[in-house]
C-alpha cells in the first residue's frame, strides 16, 4: 500500500465522522487562532508605535538624572547646563525642560480639566518642530522668556474646549498651577496632532514655569546632535561634561535617544506578544492530547478493519502510516481552519481597537498584520503537534494481532 492510498484513507476515514472530526480539531483550532491573533495584533501595535514616533527627531537626546545610582543635592540639573552643553562640538541645540501638572477653566467656569503642562526654551519647538507644529500664532520668544511672561502655547483640542473655536491667539486662559491661579495668554496654538502621544499639554516660557514653581532645578535636558554616527560616544561625553560641571560621577547621569526609546517600547511588545502567544500555545497541547484519545477510540472502532486488512497483506508499517497521516491530517485542517479564524478575529478586534484609540486618545491604530513566517510556522507546529500525539495510538494499531482483531465484535 502506497503513501497516496494511505493519505486516501486516512483522508475517508476523517470525513466519514465530520462532527466527531471538527470537536477533536477545536483545541488545535483555538489554540492556532489564538497565537495568530495576538501576533496580529501586536504586530499591529508596533506599527502604530513606530509610526507614532517617526515624528519625532531622530537625533534628538533626553539628559536625566539617574534615580538609581544615590542621586545627592549636587547632582541636580539646572537652566545653565544647558548653555554649557552648547559648547560640544556634536551638540545644534539644548532645551531646559520641566514638567508639572495644571488645571485650565473650560467654557464653562465651574468646570476644569487637569493637563500637563512643560517649559522649555526657545529652542524646543525648533528641536521637535515635526511633534510640536504651530499651526496659529507663533512660539513664545526668547524675551518673553527671560522676562517670565505668562504666556503659553496650547493645541487646538484645547482652545475647543475652552473657547469653542481652534483659532484663539491672543485670548487669555486661567491655569490652577501650584495651589494659584495664573492667567496666560495664548501666543500659538499647535496642531491637534500633537495629544496623541501623550494627551493635550500646554507649553510655556522656562523661566515661566521655574518661577511659578520657586525651583531652579529643571527635570532634564533636551539635546539635538549635529549627526548621530557616534552616538554612544557623544552621549558619554555629554555626560562627562555635565557631571564635571557638578562635580560629580558619570553615574549620576543617564541619556537616551528618542530612537532608542522606540527601540525599548517595540521590545517590550514582542516580548509581552511572545509571552501571551506562548500560553495561548498551550492550548495546542490540550488539543493534542485531544486528539490523541479520539484516535485511541478510533483504534478500538477499527479493531476489524485493521485486522481484514492485516490478513490481506498489510504490513504494521502500513497501518502506522495510516493512522499516523489520518493523525496529522486532523491537526493540519485544524490549523488551517484556526489560521483562518485567528486573521477574521484579528481584524474584528483591531477595527474596534482602532475606534476606541480614535475616540479616546485621537491616535489612529494601525490594522493588525498577520506574518506569513507565523502563519506557516503555526501550520507546521499543529502538525507536529498531530505526529507527536499520533504516534502512541498509530503504534498501538500497528501492534494489534491480526486474528484476535478478526475475532473482534
Amino acid at each position: 500500500m502506497n503513501i497516496f492510498e494511505n493519505i486516501s484513507a486516512a483522508i475517508s476515514s476523517v470525513f466519514s465522522n465530520k462532527m466527531r472530526t471538527f470537536l477533536t480539531m477545536i483545541g488545535i483550532i483555538i489554540g492556532v487562532s489564538s497565537v495568530i491573533t495576538i501576533t496580529a495584533l501586536g504586530k499591529g501595535f508596533e506599527n502604530t508605535i513606530s509610526t507614532t514616533f517617526e515624528i519625532l527627531n531622530s537625533k534628538a537626546i533626553q539628559i536625566m538624572k539617574n534615580w538609581g545610582s544615590g542621586l545627592t543635592a549636587k547632582d541636580k540639573i539646572f537652566l545653565e547646563d544647558s548653555d554649557n552643553i552648547k559648547k560640544h562640538p556634536n551638540v545644534k541645540s539644548s532645551s531646559a525642560y520641566f514638567s508639572s501638572r495644571a488645571s485650565i477653566t473650560l467654557k464653562n467656569p465651574d468646570e476644569e480639566k487637569a493637563l500637563s503642562i512643560f517649559g522649555s526654551e526657545v529652542e524646543f519647538s525648533n528641536m521637535q518642530k515635526n511633534f510640536f507644529r504651530i499651526k496659529y500664532g507663533r512660539v513664545f520668544t526668547e524675551k518673553e522668556d527671560d522676562i517670565k511672561a505668562k504666556v503659553c502655547i496650547i493645541d487646538e483640542n484645547i482652545a475647543m474646549e475652552v473657547f469653542g473655536r481652534k483659532d484663539v491667539v491672543g485670548e487669555r486662559v486661567n491655569l490652577f498651577i501650584n495651589n494659584k491661579d495664573y492667567d496666560f495668554e495664548v501666543v500659538g496654538v499647535t496642531s491637534g496632532e500633537n495629544a496623541v502621544m501623550m494627551g493635550s499639554i500646554i507649553s510655556m516660557p522656562i523661566n515661566t514655569i521655574l518661577d511659578i514653581h520657586q525651583t531652579e532645578e529643571i527635570d532634564m535636558l533636551y539635546v539635538e546632535l549635529h549627526d548621530t554616527e557616534n552616538l554612544t560616544r557623544s552621549k558619554n561625553e555629554i555626560i562627562r561634561m555635565l557631571a564635571s560641571n557638578h562635580n560629580t560621577t558619570d553615574d549620576k547621569y543617564m541619556a537616551l535617544s528618542n530612537m532608542e526609546q522606540v527601540e525599548i517600547i517595540e521590545k517590550v511588545i514582542n516580548m509581552f506578544t511572545m509571552f501571551i502567544g506562548f500560553v495561548a500555545g498551550i492550548s495546542l497541547l490540550v488539543g493534542g492530547i485531544g486528539v490523541m484519545n479520539i484516535m485511541l477510540v478510533t483504534v478500538t472502532e477499527r479493531t476489524k478493519e485493521i485486522g481484514i486488512r492485516k490478513s490481506l497483506g498489510a504490513t504494521n508499517r502500513n497501518i502506522k502510516t495510516q493512522f499516523l497521516i489520518e493523525s496529522m491530517f486532523i491537526c493540519a485542517l485544524g490549523g488551517i481552519i484556526g489560521i483562518l479564524f485567528g486573521y477574521v478575529v484579528s481584524m474584528t478586534l483591531g477595527h474596534y481597537l482602532n475606534v476606541f484609540f480614535t475616540v479616546n486618545t485621537g491616535m489612529e491604530m494601525k490594522p493588525p498584520e498577520l506574518s506569513i513566517t507565523v502563519a506557516i510556522g503555526a501550520m507546521i507546529i499543529s502538525t507536529i503537534v498531530g505526529v507527536i500525539f499520533g504516534v502512541y495510538p498509530a503504534g498501538k494499531a500497528a501492534k494489534l494481532d491480526p486474528i484476535e482483531c478478526l475475532r473482534y465484535e
